[in-house]
């Protein structure tokens, strides 16, 4: 069992969770993934790294509180732990390269994004990052992030709002301003990245995009994460995260992450159920 040394609400219904886990943070890489079970009753949940330290031997999580098990890692407390934890998992993007690199998360993403801008930025990469996010309030780790990239950006719902520009539009605004962009790489949820694919579109820019697909075990065995990119087969788990945005079946993603959308709303349910029945 990994036991919790922080746990923290960084901005509302975000988390970060430090646990400790020396033989991952040993072998960490930036836009890896772990996969984290609460309880023995819990499932296991893909989270993104966010940070490690590996004389500490700790690993950082940022993640949504949004379903069952999500909540229950966001209610555990310094001392406890978690019944398991397993990784790193999926394969790291390679940081070498030429030209400058838009780095673009929304959510856990602009957590998860941190460590891949640290190695872009040591390996050499003018790097610039574009937090979106619902408004101010739902913003953190600017002054962390800052440190290791060129430029810094902000995109909130307002902006579309009040500039009366669609997302494509603010998005296109950012890379005709920065014709050194060789390569794009999106964190977030589902519809971050399916945006960011249609912005792209047509620039010839490369798109990488993380994907968070359902998944069970993360090592290939159960084949719940497949995806359709290019026209074949792959596993998210062991074959990325990270895809070409362009050549993915989106449709498909859509449709396979609504797979078990009734059981995840009895799951939380039952949770809340639970958790009266315990206040009464």
């Amino acid at each position: 069992m990994n036991r919790v040394v922080l746990s923290e609400r960084l901005v509302p219904n975000l988390y970060r969770l430090v646990l400790e886990a020396p033989e991952v943070a040993s072998a960490a890489r930036a836009g890896q993934f772990v996969m984290v079970i609460p309880d023995g009753r819990g499932e296991r949940i893909p989270i993104n790294l966010a940070d490690w330290d590996r004389e500490r031997g700790t690993v950082d999580l940022v993640f949504l509180n949004l379903g069952a098990s999500t909540r229950k890692l966001a209610a555990l407390k310094p001392g406890e732990a978690v019944e398991g934890l397993a990784g790193p998992l999926g394969r790291a993007p390679e940081v070498s390269g030429p030209g400058a690199v838009l780095l673009a998360g929304g959510c856990y993403g602009i957590g998860g994004l941190y460590p891949l801008a640290r190695e872009l930025k040591q390996a050499g990469r003018k790097v610039i990052f574009l937090a979106e996010a619902r408004s101010p309030a739902y913003l953190y780790w600017e002054e962390k992030i800052r440190k290791y990239v060129d430029e810094f950006l902000t995109m909130f719902r307002e902006d579309c709002l009040g500039s009366g520009q669609n997302f494509k539009e603010l998005v296109g605004g950012v890379i005709s301003k920065h014709p050194d962009i060789a390569l794009v790489m999106v964190m977030g949820c589902s519809y971050l990245l399916f945006k960011f694919s249609e912005a792209t579109t047509g620039s010839g820019l490369k798109t990488l995009v993380s994907l968070n697909p359902i998944m069970v075990d993360g090592t290939g065995m159960c084949g719940a994460c497949r995806v359709s990119v290019g026209g074949r087969t792959y596993f998210a788990c062991v074959d990325g995260p990270w895809f070409e945005a362009g050549d993915l079946d989106w449709q498909e993603y859509f449709n396979r992450r609504k797979a078990f959308l009734s059981q995840e709303e009895q799951a939380l349910a039952r949770l809340d159920r639970e958790f009266w029945k315990r206040t009464e």
